[in-house]
């Protein structure tokens, strides 16, 4: 048996070799920031992400961040994939990192790369939040550009989807992702990471060339190099970083023509898009389509459809969107569905005093009671040990009224960990929980109908429990068949 290795020793030797100037600057910017405290680094047990976890776990105290790792075992390869877990939980723990890890369940098929990193993201983005992590770091590196671009090309994309992968992408539903990696050359990392022997897992579905990835890497642009005689991941960096500066400069644009609050609106004036260029209104309604939770329910074609429509001389049409339907009218576009009309039938509004129970009318066991904030709740909360599906802290003062109800049109809420407010129908959406499901959920407010707690997800972030905080108001919450 081979001695384990000595990941911090290791670690350290990197950070040597390669120096601080490593980091991508912008994210080394962020990273610095006095609000990013914690960070969950992504790592699949490949060289990038190896050099990832060990680059900045040599630099976490020079950043001021603590890092949490998360790896997500696909089981693509069986056994194999099962070896890769097992190593990055090694090499977390020896570094003296917190370590999440989820197994995809036999009843998700994920046998397609786009499935299977669908899976992933889903993953990382739901430890992130309940681990109150400040960002997401990914091991993407400079050769991902290209491969990214290419493929997108393959498709249809335009400013936004070729500027991709960026060194920081924000998301008004999740935690920033960001790519301390995207200047270094796939070739340096693994340089950097053989020369100082940390090891890494060969992924052998690599060599699989049926996945359009591997296909790109091993055979197409080995040949696009060889056809125009020229360092082709550096040119692809630059024109990411240009159309990055374009895509950017159209949202200013778009965003200074439409608001936050029109954008949320359920109705969109067609007048506005028809006298705005096209690319400014295929913003704009693709950010109004996405606030409603509407854009996975559009194929690209679709929404070029719709926007054909808005610039036509029609003045009537409807168009299907997953549940609900878009109704274009001569000056106006609004969502049409029976849903958006219907309050949950399963919870009526009840009130509640902080330290009672109330038994629900869906076979739901809501308890309170308030608990002394000690040293061992605060490792609890930080570490995400908590599950939010059950139980969930509210600094909140004694004697305060709550109510319960169950799930509105219109509710917006604000999570630990979220970057900002959104609708609850859009957080159900992006869980995937059913629609019936929803509607046994109890929805429990403050006396002004702030929304404090929903089952399933972490509590208000305005009331979070904070480091000086001395009283919580502990939340359960047990789900049992109709009594």
């Amino acid at each position: 048996m081979q001695p384990r290795p000595k990941w911090k020793e290791l670690a350290r030797a990197l950070r040597i070799r390669v120096g601080d100037d490593c980091l991508h600057p912008e994210v080394q910017a962020y990273l610095q920031r006095a609000s990013c405290e914690r960070v969950l680094v992504a790592c699949s047990g490949g060289a990038d992400s190896v050099f990832l976890l060990g680059i900045l776990w040599a630099n976490a105290e020079l950043l001021g961040v603590e890092l949490v790792v998360a790896h997500y075992n696909h089981r693509w390869r069986g056994s194999e994939s099962d070896e890769d877990a097992r190593f990055v939980e090694v090499m977390a723990k020896t570094l003296g990192c917190t370590y999440l890890t989820e197994t995809r369940p036999e009843k998700e098929a994920a046998f397609t790369e786009t499935t299977a990193r669908a899976l992933r993201l889903d993953f990382l983005r739901r430890a992130a939040t309940e681990a109150n992590c400040d960002c997401i770091a990914l091991g993407h590196q400079q050769g991902d550009i290209l491969e990214t671009q290419l493929q997108r090309i393959a498709r249809g994309s335009g400013s936004e989807g070729l500027a991709a992968p960026r060194p920081i992408h924000r998301f008004e539903r999740y935690p920033p992702h960001v790519r301390p990696l995207l200047n270094m050359r796939s070739g340096d990392v693994r340089m950097a990471v053989a020369a100082c022997g940390l090891p890494w897992c060969e992924d052998s579905s690599n060599d699989d060339l049926s996945i359009p990835r591997n296909a790109l890497r091993r055979k197409w642009i080995p040949g696009l190099v060889d056809a125009v005689g020229r360092d082709v991941s550096t040119a692809a960096a630059r024109t990411r970083q240009l159309l990055e500066e374009d895509a950017d400069a159209l949202e200013q644009f778009m965003r200074a023509s439409f608001s936050r609050e029109v954008l949320a609106a359920d109705r969109l004036s067609r007048t506005r898009l028809r006298a705005s260029p096209r690319a400014l209104s295929r913003r704009a309604l693709s950010a109004w389509l996405g606030n409603h939770g509407l854009m996975d329910s559009l194929s690209a074609a679709a929404l070029d459809n719709l926007l054909d429509t808005v610039y036509s001389a029609q003045s009537e049409s409807r168009q299907s969107a997953g549940e609900q339907f878009i109704r274009i009218r001569e000056t106006e576009l609004s969502l049409e569905c029976d849903l958006q009309k219907q309050t949950s039938p399963g919870l009526e509004i009840a009130s509640l005093e902080a330290g009672e129970s109330l038994i629900l009318p869906t076979g739901g066991i809501l308890e309170t009671e308030f608990v002394d904030v000690d040293a061992s709740l605060q490792a609890d909360l930080k570490s995400g040990a908590i599950d939010p599906a059950e139980e969930a802290y509210l600094a909140l003062e004694d004697g305060v009224m709550l109510q319960v109800r169950g799930w509105q049109p219109g509710d917006r809420f604000c999570p630990i960990g979220a970057p900002g407010m959104k609708k609850l129908k859009d957080w159900f959406i992006d869980r995937r929980i059913p629609q019936q499901e929803r509607k046994c959920l109890p929805v429990v407010t403050s006396e002004s109908g702030e929304i404090l707690w929903v089952p399933g997800f972490a509590p208000a972030n305005s009331h979070k429990i904070r480091a000086g905080t001395k009283l919580a108001l502990r939340l359960t919450y047990e789900f049992r068949n109709s009594l």
